[in-house]
C-alpha cells in the first residue's frame, strides 16, 4: 500500500485483480473467472479491471456458503443468487 492509498477511504478505493485475489485468498485467474461469470462485479478503467470495496463485500455476502471453486460451480451459484433456476 502506498502513502496515497492510505489517505483514500477503503469504501472509495479501487482494487486490482491481484489485490482482490490476495484479499479473498485465491489466484488472480480465479478473480478473472468470477468476474466473467458475473459473481464479482468489476469496472473497466482503461486496460485494467478494477474492483470496488463494495463489490468485494457484496460478493462475500451473496456467495457465503456457496461453492465458487470452478467455473461450473460459480455459474450454478450465480443462478442460485440471482434466482435464475426457476422452472417455467
Amino acid at each position: 500500500m502506498t502513502t496515497s492509498d492510505a489517505m483514500i477511504p477503503s469504501d472509495l478505493r479501487m482494487y486490482t485483480r491481484e489485490e482482490v485475489a490476495e484479499l479473498i485468498g485465491c489466484h488472480k485467474d480465479h478473480v478473472v473467472m468470477l468476474s466473467e461469470v458475473g459473481c464479482l462485479k468489476s469496472i473497466r478503467i482503461g486496460r485494467r479491471y478494477m474492483y470496488s470495496y463494495e463489490s468485494i463485500k457484496q460478493f462475500q455476502h451473496d456467495y457465503e456458503g456457496l461453492d465458487v471453486s470452478n467455473r461450473l460451480k460459480a455459474i450454478e451459484s450465480y443462478k442460485i443468487v440471482h434466482n435464475l433456476d426457476k422452472k417455467l
